[in-house]
């Protein structure tokens, strides 16, 4: 039976647990804050989500002294990153060329991150996450968001309730409001949010195969071949994950033509392919991702922010949205964190976020819109993008490229209080491995 209304009161309400929405809850909890995070799903096993980290998020990592500790759970360093050309190569990027440190990408999955995170925040008894919790409306006083009202299912809650599990209707009342609850945002939606860039042009399909023996396990690869292109990256468990790149709405007239005649390109683009798709008899194990880019004019009003997907979603090409959306919310955590030292949560002050993230975002958003480019299929673009691509790479300032895209230049600029002291720690996965 549902419990009836439930009223509580935070200093902060984080609407997301994904990589962003966890790391802002940790930092906050850390400085003392009471903080309750909202995530709509029932565990971190959900949809598919991205799971390459760029040189910029071990940075990142480093810069908080948690890279030890993220990095004792199983995970795949990945060196470089190459690029094929009708099965030839014309181009390797070593990222040690680009930073001496940190000089790697890595595939660390979602589920394994955010368990990271969840370990670290569980030693504050005034961190809480609810779980299987639905935000339904923003709570309002005299034009200023107070919080929200959500719908709590059950499901696993932590430093919640000693009374058991909560399942009702929840008011929370917070100082601050944060969606972090990515590309389709409710918050976004219940807050009447402008947008001031709305990007759709393609797709990637993406699907999963056992390692050929042939194949390194640490690839990074990117294929221009005769009827698709490609992007494959490792998958932990001895599979390889693969995107096959689409225009907008391609992947409807696909289906149309039927599952053989897919098979018959793929398995002429990429031979090795065929063992995999002998057993291949229907669309089902395939997963569109629509990279749609788009930045929120204003991602804050009074009493509420808006970060990571939500404020400024990117395509998938160059692997950066979550390394993006977890230094916005470094950002964010710094500025709420030192809005409750000064008594000023104002507009004024949450503005600061996008003010202080905003060059960064937009400088990957515009290299990602050029990269499309390269990338397109259109009839004579198509045929032209491997050879542009394999010119533009022996360009003078090509490497200045490549470590705006992969790399920070330099330290986001916060309060050393959120920089962790202990030494590094286990992860949550006792039998770690590194690949």
């Amino acid at each position: 039976m549902e419990n009836l209304i439930n009223e509580v009161k935070t200093d902060v309400c984080i609407v997301g647990a994904g990589p962003a929405g966890m790391l802002l809850g940790l930092l906050l909890a850390k400085q003392g804050l009471e903080v309750t995070v909202l995530e709509k799903n029932i565990d971190f096993h959900r949809e598919y989500r991205g799971e390459i980290t760029q040189p910029r998020f071990v940075q990142l990592m480093k810069q908080l002294n948690l890279l030890d500790y993220i990095e004792s759970n199983s995970h795949v360093k990945i060196p470089e990153v190459t690029v094929f050309h009708n099965n030839v190569e014309i181009m390797n990027l070593a990222f040690n060329t680009l930073i001496e440190e940190e000089s790697y990408c890595a595939r660390l999955t979602q589920p394994t991150l955010l368990a990271a995170l969840l370990e670290k925040a569980k030693q504050y008894p005034n961190f809480t996450l609810l779980f299987n919790s639905k935000v339904k409306d923003l709570l309002r006083e005299g034009g200023k968001v107070v919080g929200v009202a959500a719908q709590t299912k059950p499901g696993e809650q932590i430093n919640f309730s000693e009374d058991g599990v909560f399942e009702g209707l929840l008011n929370i009342q917070s100082k601050v409001t944060v969606g972090v609850d990515g590309r389709n945002s409710t918050i976004e939606k219940l807050g009447n949010f402008e947008l001031d860039l709305d990007y759709y042009d393609n797709d990637l399909l993406w699907f999963s195969f056992e390692k050929p023996e042939s194949w390194d396990y640490n690839i990074y690869h990117f294929y221009f071949q005769k009827n698709y292109n490609y992007l494959f990256l490792p998958k932990l468990g001895g599979f390889i994950q693969c995107g096959i790149s689409l225009t907008k709405g391609e992947f409807q007239k696909i289906k149309q033509a039927g599952i053989e005649s897919f098979k018959e390109k793929i398995i002429e683009d990429m031979p090795i392919l065929r063992a995999h798709f002998e057993s291949v008899t229907d669309f089902k194990s395939f997963v569109l991702l629509l990279c749609k880019m788009r930045y929120i004019k204003d991602w804050a009003k009074d009493g509420l922010l808006l970060i990571g997907d939500a404020a400024h979603c990117v395509t998938p090409w160059g692997a950066v949205g979550s390394t993006l959306a977890m230094g916005t919310a470094v950002i964010a955590a710094d500025v709420i964190y030192k809005g409750f030292k000064k008594n000023d949560l104002s507009l004024d002050t949450l503005k600061q976020v996008q003010e202080r993230r905003k060059e960064e975002v937009k400088m990957i958003q515009n290299l990602q819109l050029t990269l499309e480019k390269f990338l397109t299929r259109e009839p004579i673009k198509k045929d032209l993008a491997p050879l542009m691509f394999s010119i533009a790479t022996k360009m003078p300032d090509i490497t200045t490229v490549y470590k705006k895209l992969f790399t920070r230049e330099k330290p986001l600029d916060i309060d050393e209080v959120f920089i962790f002291q202990d030494k590094a720690v286990t992860g949550n996965n006792p039998e770690h491995s590194v690949v």
